[in-house]
């Protein structure tokens, strides 16, 4: 029944709740009190979340603790209090959620459950956005996201970034907003998350609402709606449609706000709930507005206020007192108007005395923390630049002392640093012959693996398969599939075949997916940028840097970035690992791999730092010329 419990997986259709309601009777009445709780934890979402009936998945809650079960399985109860603190906070019990949701993550971190723990982060934060703690939302949200991170769950890291770009606008800090939301877009597309990309298209025509600009809110407005259509879930869609409405109106094109109207009015039963009630009665509002009916205005008006109150949401409610002392206005109703003006100017002094003040002073303190690291490093990078310009001048003094000294012992320093030179031009250009040698000598071998063992192994491997040999075949498929492996390392024919831009992010892909790394990358495309030898050097230097980390550094998250500009292509590769002290390994490291990337770096004419110290990881920079 468990596992019947798991192949419906919360698909009405499917006598879903039916089905775990006789799981949880019957582990109940065999004393499996940890699968019955497990399961319970099941049927509240499935009521909060799927048929959206929160009232029922509370009343499943309280009623399971009520019946005093000794559930030893911290996992199941951490998942228990947890969708019973969202049955709280969906009936708008919002201080009573976070309650619960602190007992859930109680029992997370007895069960060492990082991504628990990450939903436990994320809404409490939420339940606290919508009591206006923003500064307390705002460090979960940042909580959430380093669970995520931590176990690579890249829907919820996305989550996180929305909520705290969602936290920004709401606060005025738009570049922050945007910044982050930009982030979480680009993660999206990738991934193809139309749900959330949706999500974030409509935040961030909330931000321009908000800036006044319903031109660019509309054109957002409309990303999300075309991104929700793709998506096979559709929750957003009268949400969607009823705010294109509200700003058309507030355009002056009735003829669309009325369009998208009576496209929102087609699920007449979500317009009816939640959210979506408040926005299609501010919809039929602000069309009212435009069309001068200002008694049917007034009504909506007063229904949105109230619910507003009844959810109690401080900005909206702050939004809407203003709202509706202009309609009494315009209907000649001064007193009325009168009193939602003082209503407004009231709470709009509050918020700001307090909530809005501790907001600044908090979010200012972490951009004057980042201005001083950033001065820090900036003083650190000047005092190195001095240093650097000290010592050329006092070798300067000292050549020059030994000019007074004598002419002869000049020339003979200067004679002692041409052949210094000379040796030096000759040792590069012999290692350089041999990384050349051995690139050729790579291809040669990879095109006889391929033609020749390849080809043998795979005829191998069908005759195998003919006399259903099945163990063999597996290790001939095995043998096979490490050839391939063997010779693309040899030669990495993708950067012909896709490019260079797809062969770096192939290879960091074959990375994440074999070590325990988490990677971050932001790579601008260079394809057709630089020659075919000096892209394979390029990928040379980055293969060569991944297994330095793999091997040495013991990191556990790297980030990759390749910025292209105008005059130089800038490759950095970061780890948080063990670091190094560069000069120490360059002496006494009996390993090729620093000096193959230092020559690989010198034949492509670009410049190479490795910037490491021990305990701080290690960041390795690539600036190549375009030319």
């Amino acid at each position: 029944m468990d596992s019947l419990v798991r192949t419906v997986n919360y698909t009405p259709s499917l006598k879903f709740d039916s089905i775990v309601k006789a799981t949880i009777a019957f582990a109940l009445q065999i004393d499996s009190v940890g699968i019955a709780a497990n399961r319970t934890a099941d049927l509240i979402y499935y009521n909060n979340t799927i048929v959206n009936k929160p009232e029922e998945g509370l009343a499943i809650f309280i009623q399971f603790l009520d019946k005093n079960l000794q559930v030893k399985n911290s996992y199941s109860l951490a998942r228990l209090y947890l969708n019973g603190a969202d049955s709280y906070f969906f009936n708008k019990q919002q201080n009573k959620a976070i309650e619960i949701y602190e007992i859930a993550e109680k029992y997370a971190i007895k069960a060492k459950e990082d991504r628990l723990l990450g939903f436990v982060n994320l809404y409490i934060g939420e339940t606290r956005e919508s009591l206006g703690m923003f500064v307390e939302a705002s460090q979960n949200y940042n909580t959430a996201y380093n669970y995520f991170v931590k176990v690579k769950d890249t829907f919820n890291i996305i989550s996180s970034k929305n909520s705290l770009s969602r936290l920004y606008s709401k606060n005025g800090f738009y570049k922050e907003a945007k910044s982050v939301r930009d982030d979480a877009i680009l993660l999206l597309e990738i991934t193809k998350n139309y749900e959330q990309l949706a999500n974030s298209y409509y935040n961030a025509s909330v931000v321009y609402s908000e800036l006044g600009n319903q031109n660019k809110r509309i054109d957002n407005l409309l990303k999300a709606l075309e991104f929700n259509n793709k998506s096979t879930m559709d929750l957003s869609g009268p949400a969607i449609l009823s705010t294109l409405a509200i700003a058309y109106a507030k355009n002056n094109n009735t003829q669309l706000s009325k369009k998208y109207l009576k496209e929102a009015e087609k699920d007449s039963e979500a317009i009816t709930k939640g959210k979506n009630e408040e926005l299609y009665k501010e919809a039929l509002m602000t069309i009212a507005l435009v069309d001068k009916d200002f008694k049917k205005a007034i009504i909506l008006g007063n229904d949105l206020l109230s619910m507003k109150i009844k959810r109690k949401d401080p900005s909206e409610i702050v939004r809407l007192e203003k709202l509706v002392a202009e309609i009494y206005e315009k209907l000649g109703d001064s007193k009325n108007s009168l009193i939602h003006l003082k209503n407004h100017l009231s709470l709009n002094d509050s918020i700001k005395s307090s909530q809005k003040v501790k907001n600044l002073i908090y979010y200012q303190t972490l951009y004057e923390t980042d201005k001083r690291d950033f001065k820090i490093i900036e003083q650190g990078e000047n005092i190195e630049v001095l240093n650097a310009k000290n010592k050329v001048k006092n070798q300067w003094i000292i050549f020059t002392s030994i000019g007074l000294i004598g002419v002869f012992a000049f020339i003979l320093l200067i004679r002692s640093r041409n052949t210094a030179s000379k040796r030096q031009k000759l040792q590069q250009k012999f290692s350089q012959d041999l990384i050349q040698i051995k690139e050729d000598e790579s291809i040669r071998l990879a095109r006889e693996l391929h033609d020749s063992v390849g080809q043998k192994m795979m005829l191998l491997s069908k005759k195998i398969k003919l006399h259903n040999l099945d163990e063999i075949s597996i290790l001939a498929n095995s043998t096979l599939e490490e050839l391939r492996s063997i010779s693309k390392n040899l030669h990495p024919s993708i950067i012909e075949q896709l490019g260079i831009t797809s062969a770096i992010t192939t290879l960091i892909n074959e990375v994440d997916k074999h070590t325990n790394l988490f990677f971050t990358n932001d790579i601008n495309g260079i394809d057709g940028t630089l020659d075919k030898e000096s892209n394979l050097h390029v990928y040379r230097i980055l293969q060569e840097t991944l297994n330095n980390i793999v091997k040495h550094a013991e990191a556990t998250t790297v980030f990759v970035t390749i910025e292209k500009n105008a005059n130089t292509i800038k490759m950095v590769v970061k780890d948080n690992g063990k670091g190094f002290e560069p000069l120490k390994a360059k002496v006494e490291s009996k390993s090729l791999g620093m000096k193959t990337i230092l020559e690989r770096s010198i034949i492509i004419n670009s410049k190479l730092s490795i910037d490491s110290n021990l305990g701080k990881g290690t960041t390795v920079k690539l600036v190549i010329p375009i030319k």
